[in-house]
């Protein structure tokens, strides 16, 4: 398998493991404080993702980082790993759901302007047009009042902090292994989603965590484990347009649960919106060549299991 192929494969398992978290979530954060909640779950992937550079005996890569690379680390950090988590909770609260969740779907478009000037990544027609394709299909997800205001402002803010983050980790992944970059992400990260909880006070509702609170933070950072691990492994054979494109798969598997768990229909009229999604995840992730082989194979196998009859 080629790396891109291998890229697209795990940008794939990424946006599926995104959809999952996404679905579970919505119905954990509600048991705690969003940012205590948050905070707590990226300190439980930091100590899965040291475990694993520990078990895969990575730990020495940490004393050759120079100083310019750990500089850069801490800046992924702040601007993946925490400032926007804040930022997008707390324009969320402000309202306006609807068209906040179109700004941060469409990601992958700051992502490929970042990775254009950043990266001197140059777009295949192909990719620009499922970009198109995709972001058509987001805006057709909108429905009720199209508000924007202070909490759309910040959702904004935090979705191209997180474009830009990505495109610096996509250059950091070729210099220095994957592994270092997802350890220092979360951990600078967790580092001030920490001090932000302690300055306002918030760190007092970890006092009343119970049970049920504690087994839902274990499920969601095995899965932001497992999204984080994917995600940036993706990262080292992909484009971050492409990969970022792909990732809006992610919101069609959140309302396939949200229809089989849930029993939540999707909203007449958005099926065409899902639709053209999926068609632009396709086409950026060539799975339509891929089907097209594999069909062709078949046939080609068909055809010389009829001739030796």
């Amino acid at each position: 398998m080629g790396d891109e192929n291998k890229g697209m494969m795990l940008a794939l398992v990424t946006a599926v493991v995104s959809g999952i978290s996404v679905f579970i979530n919505g119905i954990a954060v509600k048991t705690a404080d969003p940012v205590v909640y948050t905070t707590l779950k990226n300190v439980g992937v930091v100590v899965l993702l040291l475990a694993m550079v520990i078990g895969l005996a990575k730990m020495s890569a940490f004393r050759k980082l120079k100083k310019k690379q750990w500089g850069t680390l801490a800046l992924i950090g702040m601007i993946g790993g925490s400032i926007p988590f804040a930022l997008f909770f707390w324009g969320l609260k402000l309202g306006g759901a609807e068209v906040s969740s179109f700004l941060y779907r469409s990601l992958f478009i700051f992502a490929g302007v970042f990775g254009y000037f950043i990266l001197k990544e140059k777009a295949k027609t192909r990719d620009v047009a499922a970009a198109v394709i995709i972001l058509a299909g987001n805006a057709l997800l909108i429905s009720g009042s199209l508000t924007f205001g202070i909490g759309q402002i910040l959702v904004l803010a935090a979705t191209v902090m997180w474009a830009l983050e990505y495109t610096i980790s996509r250059k950091m992944v070729q210099e220095i292994d994957a592994s270092i970059v997802m350890v220092s992400r979360m951990l600078f990260g967790s580092m001030v989603l920490i001090g932000f909880t302690l300055a306002n006070g918030s760190l007092t509702a970890v006092s009343v965590l119970n049970t049920e609170m504690l087994s839902w933070l274990a499920l969601t950072s095995v899965l932001l484990f497992a999204f984080v691990v994917s995600w940036y492994s993706a990262l080292r054979y992909l484009p971050v347009l492409k990969a970022t494109a792909i990732f809006s798969l992610g919101g069609i598997v959140t309302a396939l649960l949200n229809f089989a768990v849930l029993g939540k229909l999707v909203p007449s009229g958005q099926e065409i919106g899902f639709l053209l999604i999926l068609a632009g995840v396709i086409a950026v992730s060539k799975l339509d060549r891929a089907l097209e082989l594999v069909r062709a194979k078949n046939i080609e196998k068909a055809a010389e299991e009829g001739l030796g009859k």
